[in-house]
C-alpha cells in the first residue's frame, strides 16, 4: 500500500513530548525522506483549528481513503473533538490506528479510549505492557517504542565535580524519587552536583532544598525557564551530567511507560542508574550502559562505583550508552511507522520488528 497522506489527530498541542516525538518530528522527517505528505489536527476550538479539522473530515469522507491513514492519539475525552472523531471512524476504521504510550485507562474513563482501540484496524503503543493490554481489545497492535531525536548534543568528558542528573515533570515523579532515589543520595559522603530539570514550582523546589540540608555534601542546581520546545538546549543540560536516574516504583502506570527519561541520557552518552520495571528493562544493560538498581541501598552503592570508575571504564560506560541509542533512533521509529501504515489493515500485527 503506498502511502501519500498521514493525517494524525491529536490529543493536545506541541506542548506534549507524546505529539513532538510520536508525530511532529517523525511526521516531518518520513515528508522529508520518502515525500509523504502529512496533516496534523489538534482539539481546540480557534478558528485555524477547526478550519483545520473540517478540510480534513470532509477530505477523509469524500476524497476517498486510498494511499491514505488516519492515527488517533491518545484521545480519551467524551467531547465534541472525540465525537467527531467516533464518527469518523464508522467510514474510516480501515485506515485508522489509535496510537498511545501512556496507561491512560488508568487515569481517565476509558469508554472512548477502548471505543477506538476496539474499531480501529489497528493499535500501535510505546511498550510492552501497552501491547499486552490493548491485545484484550483489538488483535492488531504493533510496538513503536518512543523515539529521541538526531540531537548530537554527546557528552565529551566526565565533570570536575561527578554530576548526578534527572529529567521529568517532577510532581507526577515525587513518590518515584523520594522513595528510591533521594534517601540514597542523602547518604552520599563525597562531593557530588545533583541537576534536576522540571522542577517549577517554588514549593516543590524548597521541598526538595529541605530534603537534602543535612547533607553538606551536594550541590542541587535546579534551572528555571526551561523552553522545553527547544529540544536542543533539553538535550545540551542533559550531555553535562555524568549519571542520569530512572527511578520507578513497580506499579502498572510505571511498567506502561516507555522509558523516556532514560532514553534522553543515553543518547547523550551518560549511562544510567534505572529501576528495573517496565520499558527500562530491555534499553539498559546492567554493567553495559549503565546499572539496574532495585533498592535505596543499590542506588548508593553504584553512585559509588561509577564515581569510582577510572577515565577508561567510565568511557567504555559511555560509549555503550551512546552506542544503544539506535535502538531508539529516530530512524528506527520511522522505518517502523512506514511498515507499520504501508501494509494491509489485517497485516498490522506483523508488521514491524518487535524489540
Amino acid at each position: 500500500m503506498d502511502i501519500k497522506h498521514i493525517y494524525w489527530f491529536a490529543y493536545f498541542d506541541n506542548s506534549e513530548p507524546s505529539i513532538r516525538y510520536r508525530a511532529v518530528y517523525p511526521l516531518a522527517a518520513l515528508k522529508k525522506s520518502h515525500g509523504i505528505n502529512y496533516t496534523i489536527i489538534y482539539p481546540g476550538y480557534s478558528p485555524r483549528n477547526v478550519l483545520r479539522f473540517l478540510r480534513v473530515y470532509v477530505i477523509l469522507l469524500f476524497a476517498g481513503k486510498e494511499n491514505k491513514r488516519v492515527i488517533f492519539q491518545k484521545i480519551h475525552t467524551r467531547r465534541l473533538y472525540a465525537f467527531f472523531l467516533k464518527l469518523l471512524l464508522f467510514f474510516c476504521s480501515d485506515i485508522t490506528i489509535y496510537d498511545t504510550d501512556d496507561a491512560d485507562y488508568l487515569r481517565f474513563p476509558v469508554d472512548t479510549i477502548y471505543y477506538f482501540q476496539k474499531r480501529c484496524a489497528g493499535c500501535m503503543v510505546g511498550s510492552h505492557a501497552l501491547r499486552a493490554h490493548a491485545l484484550q481489545y483489538n488483535p492488531n497492535v504493533a510496538l513503536l517504542t518512543s523515539p529521541v531525536i538526531d540531537h548530537q548534543r554527546i557528552k565529551s568528558k566526565r565533570n570536575d565535580l561527578f554530576t548526578i542528573g534527572w529529567i521529568g515533570y517532577y510532581n507526577a515523579h515525587r513518590e518515584n524519587l523520594h522513595s528510591i532515589f533521594f534517601p540514597a543520595l542523602a547518604a552520599i559522603d563525597f562531593d557530588i552536583k545533583l541537576v534536576l530539570l522540571g522542577v517549577t514550582r517554588d514549593e516543590h523546589r524548597a521541598e526538595i532544598n529541605a530534603f537534602f540540608s543535612a547533607n553538606k555534601y551536594i550541590r542541587i542546581e535546579m534551572p528555571r525557564d526551561i523552553d522545553w520546545e527547544n529540544e536542543n538546549e533539553v538535550y545540551d543540560h542533559i550531555k553535562e551530567f555524568d549519571l542520569g536516574v530512572a527511578p520507578l516504583i513497580d506499579n502498572e502506570f510505571n511498567r506502561a511507560k516507555s522509558a523516556f527519561k532514560l532514553k534522553q541520557c543515553l543518547s547523550c552518552a551518560v549511562p544510567v542508574l534505572a529501576s528495573p520495571v517496565g520499558e527500562n528493562n530491555y534499553f539498559l544493560q546492567d554493567g553495559i550502559n549503565g546499572y539496574f538498581c532495585n533498592n535505596i541501598n543499590d542506588y548508593k552503592n553504584r553512585i559509588h562505583e561509577v564515581k569510582s570508575l577510572s577515565e577508561q571504564d567510565y568511557r567504555a560506560l559511555s560509549s555503550q550508552a551512546l552506542k544503544s541509542a539506535d535502538s531508539f533512533s529516530m530512524q528506527k521509529y520511522c522505518h517502523d511507522l512506514i511498515s507499520l501504515t504501508s501494509v494491509p489493515a489485517n497485516e498490522l500485527a506483523g508488521a514491524i520488528h518487535y524489540i
